[in-house]
C-alpha cells in the first residue's frame, strides 16, 4: 500500500502542530515565576533547572546551594526554579527559611517527597504528609526520648566495642590508607540493626552480610533504569505516579517487605522480648495504637537507613576534619580520657559530658549538613511578610541549607572548620539547620548524635589520626546524591595510641 501525499502532508501538519503546541505549552509553564514578579533562574526542557545527569536519591541533594549562590548574588530574597515543568521556590533569606520551618509550619507541613502507597516502603514517616504524617509522628515521637536512648544504649556500646576489637586488626600498619567510611559504615550498620531489628548484623565479620549489603544497595546500588525511574519521582511525579514507580530499589523493597513481618510474628509467637525498635511496635500495638503492616515495615525501615548513612557520613568528616586540624583532634582527645577517666568507660552519662567533642560534633554538620536541601510544599496560599508574593497552595519550595551553612555573612569564613563557633550555647545562627527545625525536624536526631560520638569517641581516644596523602582536596560534593556524598574516597591513617 502507498501512502498518498496527501497523507504524508497531513501527517507532517500534524506533527508540526503538535510541536508548536508543546513550545507555547512548555514557555508558558517556564513563564511562572516570571508572571508572579518573581526573578527566576533560565530553565531549559525536559530537566528544568535539575543538573542535567541522573539522580542517586529522592532528592535535589547539593545542588541547591547553586540556586542559593545565583540568586544571593542579586540580592533576591526568593526566587524560582523549575523541577521538569513544576515552579519550586527557593528561599535565600533564613528569616523567611526559619517562619517556613517554625512559625508558618502550618502552611509548609508537607515535604513534597515522591511516596506510592503501591509501594510501602516510600510511605513513611520522612515522605508522609498531612495528617498521616501528624499520625505517624505522634506514634513515633515516643521512641526517641531521652529515656529510650538509655534504654538502647548498652546495645550501641556493645557494637562500639565490636569497632574498637575490628580496629585493632584493620589499623596494625600505622601507614596504611583505611577507607573510613567502610569502617564506620559496619559500625552503624551494627548498630542501627541491632537497635531497629534486634539482629547481629555481623558487618565487620563479612563483606556481603546481608544489612551491610542491603546498606549499599541503598545508597550506591543505581541501574540506569532505576535512576530514570528516580528522575520522573523528582521532576515528573504524575507521571511515575500513574506507572506506579517506587523509590527504592526492588530487592530493598522484597526483602523488607517479607523480613519485617515475618521477624514480628516469630516475636510474637515466641513471647522473645529484646531492648529495639521492633519491640517498642510490638508494645505499642498491643497497647491499642493501630499500626499497619505496611506501615511498620516502612518506618523501621526509614529508620534503618537514615540511621546508618548519615550517621557513617557524619563520623567520617569529623574525623576527616579533625585529621587536617591536629590541634582540634588533641583538644578533643584530652577531653575523652579525662571523662574516661572519671566514669572508667564510655557511659551514656559519660558521652553527655563531653561539650568540646559537641562543638566538633556541631561544626561538622555546618560545613557538611546530612541533608543538604529541605523541601516542603505550600498547603495553602501564604503571602511572605513585608512583600506582596503570594505563594499559592500546592507550590514546592526549596531550602538550600548547605547555601546558608556556607554564606560568610552568617559564619564569616565559612570554609575554616571551627569548633568554637558553638562554645556558647546562648549563640543561636539563624540560618543553622542540621536536623531541620521545627515540628518537622530530625525525629532521630538524639540516637544519631549518640552514636556518632561514642564511634568518634572510642576512635580519637585510641588511636592518631591523620589524612592519607593520596586523599585529593578539596573534596567535591555528587551533586546527584539525596544525602551528603563525595566524588573521593576519604582515606585515613590510624596510629595506635598505648596507654
Amino acid at each position: 500500500m502507498f501512502i498518498t501525499d496527501k497523507l504524508v502532508t497531513d501527517l507532517i501538519i500534524a506533527i508540526a502542530t503538535l510541536v508548536i503546541a508543546a513550545y507555547f505549552y512548555i514557555k508558558y509553564k517556564y513563564s511562572y515565576w516570571t508572571k508572579k514578579g518573581i526573578p527566576q533562574i533560565p530553565p531549559s526542557f525536559p530537566f528544568g533547572n535539575y543538573p542535567k545527569g541522573l539522580p542517586k536519591g529522592i532528592s535535589l541533594g547539593s545542588y541547591s546551594e547553586t540556586y542559593y549562590d545565583e540568586l544571593k548574588k542579586e540580592g533576591h530574597k526568593l526566587g524560582g526554579v523549575y523541577l521538569g515543568l513544576d515552579p519550586y521556590l527557593v528561599i535565600t533569606d533564613v528569616t523567611y527559611a526559619k517562619r517556613v520551618l517554625t512559625k508558618d509550619f502550618s502552611s509548609f507541613v508537607d515535604r513534597g517527597l515522591f511516596y506510592n502507597k503501591k509501594s510501602p516502603l516510600s510511605v513513611n514517616i520522612l515522605t508522609q504528609g498531612g495528617d498521616e504524617w501528624k499520625t505517624a509522628r505522634a506514634k513515633f515521637t515516643s521512641i526517641f526520648t531521652s529515656a529510650k536512648m538509655k534504654y538502647f544504649f548498652s546495645t550501641i556500646k556493645k557494637c562500639s566495642d565490636e569497632l574498637r576489637t575490628n580496629l585493632e586488626v584493620i589499623a596494625k600498619d600505622d601507614n596504611a590508607d583505611v577507607d573510613i567510611y567502610e569502617i564506620l559504615a559496619c559500625y552503624f550498620t551494627d548498630v542501627i540493626g541491632s537497635v531497629t531489628y534486634g539482629v547481629e548484623a555481623n558487618s565487620f565479620k563479612s563483606r556481603d552480610a546481608i544489612f551491610r549489603k542491603l546498606g549499599r544497595d541503598i545508597f550506591e546500588y543505581f541501574t540506569v533504569p532505576f535512576q530514570i525511574n528516580l528522575f520522573l519521582t523528582i521532576c515528573y511525579p504524575k507521571i511515575a505516579k500513574n506507572f506506579n514507580m517506587g523509590s527504592f530499589q526492588p530487592q530493598i523493597e522484597k526483602f523488607f517487605r517479607k523480613f519485617v513481618p515475618e521477624a514480628l510474628e516469630h516475636r510474637i509467637k515466641n513471647n522473645i522480648h529484646r531492648a529495639d525498635f521492633l519491640q517498642l511496635l510490638i508494645e505499642m500495638k498491643n497497647s491499642g495504637i493501630d499500626l499497619t503492616e505496611d506501615e511498620m515495615v516502612a518506618q523501621s525501615f526509614m529508620f534503618f537507613a537514615a540511621g546508618f548513612e548519615t550517621s557513617s557520613t557524619a563520623s567520617m568528616l569529623m574525623l576527616y576534619e579533625m585529621s587536617k586540624n591536629q590541634d582540634i583532634q588533641k583538644r578533643a582527645r584530652i577531653e575523652i580520657n579525662d571523662v574516661f577517666a572519671k566514669y572508667g568507660d564510655f557511659t551514656y552519662d559519660a558521652i553527655h559530658e563531653m561539650p568540646y567533642l559537641s562543638q566538633v560534633f556541631n561544626e561538622t554538620m555546618r560545613k557538611y549538613p546530612a541533608l543538604t536541601t529541605l523541601n516542603r510544599v505550600c498547603i495553602k496560599d501564604y503571602q511572605f511578610p513585608d512583600t506582596n508574593v503570594v505563594i499559592e497552595k500546592g507550590t514546592g519550595i526549596i531550602l538550600p541549607v548547605l547555601g546558608y551553612h556556607l554564606d560568610p555573612n552568617i559564619f564569616p569564613d565559612p570554609h575554616r572548620f571551627d569548633p568554637d563557633r558553638f562554645e556558647d550555647k546562648n549563640v543561636k545562627y539563624e540560618g543553622y539547620f542540621p536536623f531541620g527545625d521545627g515540628p518537622r525536624n530530625c525525629i532521630g536526631a538524639r540516637l544519631g548524635i549518640l552514636q556518632v560520638k561514642l564511634g568518634v569517641a572510642e576512635i580519637i581516644r585510641n588511636y592518631e589520626v591523620s589524612l592519607s596523602p593520596k586523599v585529593a582536596e578539596p573534596l567535591e560534593y555528587d551533586r546527584f546524591t539525596f544525602a551528603t556524598k563525595f566524588t573521593e574516597i576519604i582515606l585515613l591513617r590510624l596510629k595506635k595510641i598505648n596507654y
